[in-house]
């Protein structure tokens, strides 16, 4: 789950959206997207830390709910920017997120604000703008896993609790520290209301650590990786969202290793798929990571990735016979050979990942296949999300 939510904020997003923002804040493409990052990390971590308080999650869960399940990208660029004029519809998803920010940062928003810019590289009001362009992004987010999964606000609670353990990492330690010490302060702001419900004092503290953060990572946000399985010509259907994967059980393998994992996930139907002799096997059967993340236009594996590439490396062990292809693909954007190596790239480092777990490089192929076999349509930035994806085939069981 950790990975899933962080991915999805960025779903409607692709290359030409942050060379877009970019050029409307005058920063640099790298600046904005780690920005970008550090913002929707700070956001769920937010959330989750105060996820705990059933009646702040209650009133969370009735913003999301609210929220509309698609986002105009432009538009909400513009109206963050103050680059243009755009419709009444998304000034009011903008003034959403506003009460949303408030809510989860209140009267520290200054100081995340000013952390995220000072380990961005970015200046305050481009991140503003960040944090305006994020929360609704965020809120979407959370708002379809409320009406499709029917979530409660203690579910919901629970699952950006989770998430937020797993982009940790990416939070400026100075928001950390200020979400580590309960410091949320809400106002008692009628333009916030229903939010607004009083005020937790606590006095707004910089962090000592505020002026010596480091560069966040190299690239920003990631590809959501989609794991509907369906494979060049057909598919095995997967879930990328990991609140869909169910609970976590327990399999043994045959050399007596015990797997925990989602019962619905990737490793759980390649199981199935690896032990029912009546399943051959055949080019057109393909399994899509569902947990699988790389940084954007890297073939740099995050570390969230690396407890599902071990459960497949303890299936491959736990098989020997078992050999596998690796294939890599992106969405249409921007230059198709540049695609098309990078699609090549994330799959060797898929395979660079396991060797080193025991498994015999001669048992693992790799294939780019860059924008070729689509499995949603191109332009829609959904559709784009849907086709940035790794798969695996099994090639010999």
């Amino acid at each position: 789950m950790a990975s899933s939510l962080f991915s999805a904020l960025f779903g409607g997003l692709d290359s030409r959206s942050i060379d877009d923002l970019a050029s409307r804040l005058g920063e640099s493409r790298q600046a904005v997207s780690r920005g970008m990052e550090s913002t929707a990390a700070s956001l769920i971590d937010g959330v989750g830390h105060h996820s705990s308080d059933s009646g702040w999650m209650t009133q969370i869960h009735n913003l999301v709910s609210q929220a509309p399940s698609e986002l105009n990208i432009s538009n909400l660029t513009l109206a963050a920017t103050g680059a243009g004029t755009v419709p009444a519809s998304t000034t009011s998803v903008l003034d959403s997120g506003k009460r949303f920010l408030l809510h989860v940062f209140g009267g520290n928003q200054s100081l995340v604000t000013e952390s995220i810019a000072h380990s961005s590289g970015l200046r305050s009001a481009s991140t503003s703008a960040l944090m305006s362009l994020a929360a609704p992004l965020l809120m979407t987010s959370l708002g379809r896993l409320v009406r499709n999964d029917g979530l409660t606000a203690g579910q919901l609670g629970r699952l950006v609790s989770n998430e937020g353990a797993g982009v940790r990492e990416l939070v400026p330690a100075s928001v950390e520290d200020m979400l580590e010490g309960g410091g949320r302060t809400v106002v008692n702001d009628r333009a916030a209301e229903p939010l607004a419900v009083g005020t937790v004092a606590e006095p707004r503290r910089r962090s000592p650590w505020l002026w010596i953060l480091p560069l966040l990572i190299l690239i920003g946000f990631f590809f959501w990786l989609i794991g509907r399985a369906r494979t060049p010509h057909v598919a095995e259907t997967a879930r990328t969202n990991i609140g869909n994967l169910g609970d976590f059980v327990a399999r043994r393998l045959p050399n007596n290793i015990d797997l925990s994992i989602p019962q619905f996930g990737v490793e759980n139907r390649l199981l199935d798929f690896i032990q029912d002799p009546s399943k051959v096997v055949n080019a057109n059967t393909w399994f899509n990571f569902d947990r699988l993340l790389f940084a954007t236009d890297s073939a740099t594996l995050r570390p969230e990735s690396e407890e599902q590439l071990r459960n497949i490396a303890a299936i491959l062990r736990a098989y020997p016979n078992v050999h596998m292809k690796i294939g890599g693909y992106t969405d249409n954007t921007g230059d198709a050979q540049h695609n098309l190596q990078l699609s090549q790239d994330r799959g060797d480092s898929v395979v660079a990942y396991l060797v080193p777990l025991g498994i015999a490089p001669d048992r693992l192929e790799a294939q780019g296949y860059g924008e070729q076999y689509p499995v949603a349509d191109n332009s829609t930035e959904q559709g784009r999300a849907q086709n940035r994806r790794i798969a695996m085939q099994v090639t010999q069981k």
